[in-house]
C-alpha cells in the first residue's frame, strides 16, 4: 500500500493515497481473530455472512450493512477501511472491523482524519473541529490535532490486540466524510461508527456517517456500541 508501512505503521498526511489493497489477497493468518471463512464459490457473497458474524462482537449493539450491491467482488474482501475517532462507538467500530477482517482474511486500515487549515478557518469560534478532544481551546490553532490523532490510532492499534494484518493512516482534509469517501474506491469495505450528536466526535462521526453511507463507492458497515466504547486518546 503506497504511503504506508505494511509492518505496522508509518502515517501519511495530505492527498489521496492509492493505498487500499483492493484486488490483492493476503495469505497470512491473523492472530487473535476468528478463523477465515471457507472459500466461497464464485459469485457467492462473503460480505453479508462476515458482517452477520461480526454482529456478535460483545461491544456492539447493532451492526448494519449498507450498499451491499456496490461490491465489485462480493465473494472477496481483501481490504477494510475503518474510520477511527473519539466517539462513543469508536472502540466497537474497531472490534467489528477486526472481526470482519479476520473472517475474510482481509487487510485492515485504521484511518483518522484531522482538520486541514481550511477546515479550521471555517470552524465556528469555540468549536472542536475534529472531535479529538472534548473541550476545544480558545485558540484552535494551539491544538496539536496530529498528536491527538496519533494517540487515537495508538489506542485503536492496542484494541486490535494480536491482529497483525493492520496499518494506520493519519490524513488532513476539510471533512472526515470527504476523506473517507475519497478513499473508499481503494478498499472493499468501509466501517464507521454510528452518528454521534454534540461537538465531541462530530468531525469523524456525526453527519459523516450518513454522508459515507450515501456516497462511498463500496459497501459501508455502521456500528453502534453497547454503551460507550470511546477509545482512550490520553
Amino acid at each position: 500500500m503506497n504511503g504506508s508501512d505494511a509492518d505496522g505503521g508509518s502515517t501519511g498526511k495530505g492527498g489521496a493515497r492509492n493505498g487500499g489493497a483492493r484486488g490483492g489477497s493476503s495469505d497470512s493468518t491473523a492472530s487473535g481473530g476468528s478463523a477465515a471463512v471457507d472459500s466461497p464459490a464464485v459469485g457467492e457473497s462473503v460480505i453479508g455472512p462476515a458482517v452477520d458474524d461480526a454482529s456478535d462482537v460483545p461491544a456492539a449493539a447493532d451492526v448494519s450493512l449498507n450498499g451491499a450491491d456496490r461490491a465489485e467482488r462480493p465473494d472477496r474482501v481483501s481490504s477494510v477501511l475503518v474510520a477511527v475517532g473519539p466517539g462513543p462507538h469508536s472502540g466497537a467500530t474497531v472490534d467489528v472491523a477486526k472481526a470482519i477482517a479476520a473472517a475474510t482474511d482481509a487487510w485492515l486500515e485504521l484511518f483518522h482524519v484531522v482538520p486541514s487549515d481550511a477546515a479550521l478557518a471555517d470552524a465556528d469560534p469555540g468549536d472542536d473541529a475534529t472531535g479529538t478532544v472534548a473541550d476545544a481551546p480558545d485558540d484552535a490553532a494551539d491544538t496539536d490535532y496530529d498528536a491527538a490523532g496519533e494517540r487515537l490510532l495508538d489506542a485503536a492499534e492496542s484494541r486490535l490486540g494480536g491482529f497483525d494484518r493492520a496499518d494506520r493512516w493519519l490524513v488532513e482534509d476539510r471533512t472526515a466524510a470527504g476523506a473517507v469517501v475519497e478513499q473508499s474506491p481503494y478498499y472493499d469495505l468501509v466501517v464507521v461508527g454510528a452518528p454521534t450528536t454534540g461537538t465531541v466526535g462530530r468531525f469523524v462521526f456525526g453527519s459523516t456517517t450518513d454522508t459515507v453511507v450515501g456516497d462511498a463507492e463500496v459497501p459501508v458497515v455502521v456500528v453502534e456500541a453497547a454503551g460507550s466504547t470511546a477509545l482512550d486518546a490520553e
